[in-house]
């Protein structure tokens, strides 16, 4: 379970890019964090491993204030909370196969992975997380022959194979079309639903909210303005989210064509 108790976040320059959250996630939900650019998703979603630390406030990561948290804990809740980013952060020159395997790199340390001296284990769990999003025949090939879909969906692999608790998506489809978004959504659906892994997905796109959700928090100028399962939610309550009337561009579409 995580949990927000009154967390704020001001950076240096006195922004304030967390004001007094309180939210409770629990195990095995889908969120979707929606809000407008600037409205605080990806420093929510960067809190939750240390990508950017709160100022005030407690964050709670299954009964443990992480804002305490200091070197080796550090990386222990990174190898426990994986990772996905807008642009895959790949190694680009690198193999598929090895980049997955860089999931491992919290379980088995920076020198056997420098050395590649992966266990057998480890290369079957890659290869087993490549099969889940159907890229296994891409096993050999330079991350930088891929398509954005397929890299995303190397970087799911990569998460898989880390073996997390928690998965945290940070507009993980902003760069991709609208039939390659849903591919990605529902593979990130899937692994919620099968492995019980709590994730929570940064999205601008509405109807992929809608979607893919379980439950739907909404964010503005850094607060929580909505909080509540996608049963409840309308186009009204993202103009309230957002703070103005709904648009054409607030849309993915496409749908029908995955």
């Amino acid at each position: 379970m995580i949990e927000f108790k009154n967390v704020g976040l001001v950076y240096p320059n006195g922004t304030e890019g967390l004001k007094n959250v309180n939210v409770k996630i629990n195990d095995g939900e889908f969120v979707v964090i929606v809000g407008l650019s600037g409205a605080g998703k990806s420093t929510f979603i960067r809190s939750i491993n240390r990508l950017v630390t709160p100022t005030s406030g407690e964050l709670l990561v299954d009964s443990e204030d992480i804002l305490e948290y200091r070197g080796g804990d550090l990386r222990k809740l990174r190898t426990k909370v994986g990772m996905i980013f807008q642009n895959y952060n790949l190694v680009k020159r690198t193999n598929v196969l090895k980049n997955v395997l860089a999931g491992r790199l919290g379980h088995t340390g920076t020198l056997r992975s420098i050395l590649n001296l992966y266990k057998k284990e480890d290369v079957g769990l890659a290869y087993e997380s490549l099969q889940r999003v159907n890229i296994a025949d891409k096993l050999y090939n330079r991350a930088d022959e891929l398509s954005g879909g397929q890299q995303q969906r190397v970087s799911i692999a990569r998460v898989l194979t880390q073996k997390p608790s928690y998965i945290l998506a940070d507009e993980p489809v902003a760069s991709l079309d609208p039939p390659t978004s849903h591919q990605v959504m529902t593979y990130l659906k899937k692994i919620n639903k099968e492995d019980n892994i709590t994730t929570i997905v940064n999205l601008h796109f509405i109807d992929m909210a809608m979607e893919y959700a379980d439950r739907i928090i909404g964010m503005r100028a850094g607060e929580v303005v909505f909080d509540g399962p996608v049963s409840e939610v309308s186009e009204k309550t993202f103009e309230e989210i957002y703070g103005r009337s709904i648009r054409e561009d607030d849309m993915v579409g496409g749908a029908d064509e995955s």
